[in-house]
């Protein structure tokens, strides 16, 4: 590949304070390939449509929802490189990184037909699918206890990278309150408490819950003859058995933080686990498998 290799940063993600929107040349995690232009935008939080496939019999875009950091950058290609090389090149590159593939395609027949290519345009935006000998990979690089998607798509004339970071908003900046979660159970009886976060493989609740913590904590002052059931969900990697024992020891964990540091009583809390078996997202991607991995509350 010659002097066209990508580089990836040794530090995947910045870990510093909060970005604000704004225009971008780039991006920690990419350097672009050698002789691109151009950059991009910048949302310090947005919602953000993942392509993860392609239904050719509706002729759309297979998508998922995801939520965090959104950096979507655009560069021109060089005239002398082909669509392969130059997709080569970055996807080398992620790979060495810990790219882990959620999905792929190249070229039409797999990304989409001479017919179909706008349709990555209208699912989310992404600019390069725009020629036969177009390529497109997303995925997810993962860092500590943090998680990036990634998507790449090349074609014609350029290479469009997406990267969308839900390492922030997954320990502190989750949008809990006590109003949201009464909200949530008046409307429906049960509702799922974001920003509680445990270590990996564990039922270790981390110091990033505190602030959905404080939001259960004032619920239930608020509403003094409240009782609740509080739920563990996984997804479904590993056997039955293991998720269930998980899940409802994540939640007895979260019960004794509310007990034993905030001064509730234990018998208006009761843990239950259910493992994998209400999941709210498919289980056969990343992004369903992170979403379906979470807490709620019943009312009892």
């Amino acid at each position: 590949m010659g002097t066209g290799r990508l580089l990836i940063v040794a530090a995947l993600i910045c870990s510093g304070g909060a970005w604000a929107q704004q225009e971008v040349t780039g991006h920690p995690l990419v350097t672009p390939y050698d002789g691109s232009q151009g950059g991009g935008e910048y949302w310090e939080y947005n919602r953000y449509d993942l392509i993860v496939g392609f239904d050719f019999e509706v002729r759309e875009a297979v998508t998922e929802r995801i939520e965090g950091r959104v950096t979507r950058l655009y560069y021109e290609s060089p005239d002398e490189r082909s669509e392969l090389e130059i997709f080569t090149n970055y996807r080398l590159a992620l790979e060495e990184a810990g790219f882990e593939e959620i999905w792929s395609c190249a070229g039409d027949g797999s990304c989409t037909t001479g017919s179909t290519r706008n349709r990555f345009h209208q699912a989310n935006g992404i600019r390069a699918i725009n020629g036969p000998n177009s390529h497109y990979a997303v995925g997810t690089l993962g860092y500590e206890d943090r998680l990036a998607y990634v998507a790449v798509a090349t074609g014609r004339h350029g290479t469009s990278i997406d990267i969308i970071e839900t390492a922030e908003m997954d320990t502190g900046m989750v949008a809990v309150s006590a109003e949201a979660l009464a909200d949530g159970l008046d409307a429906d009886g049960h509702v799922r408490v974001d920003g509680l976060l445990f270590a990996h493989d564990s039922d270790e609740l981390l110091a990033e819950s505190a602030a959905a913590l404080d939001a259960l904590h004032s619920l239930l002052l608020n509403r003094p003859n409240l009782n609740l059931y509080v739920v563990g969900h996984t997804d479904m990697t590993g056997s039955l058995s293991y998720n269930l024992d998980l899940s409802r020891r994540r939640a007895a964990s979260v019960i004794s933080a509310l007990v034993d540091d905030y001064g509730i009583d234990p018998s208006r809390l009761e843990p239950q686990g259910v493992g994998p078996l209400a999941p709210e997202a498919t289980n056969a991607t990343e992004a369903g498998r992170t979403h379906n991995r979470r807490v709620e509350i019943v009312v009892r």
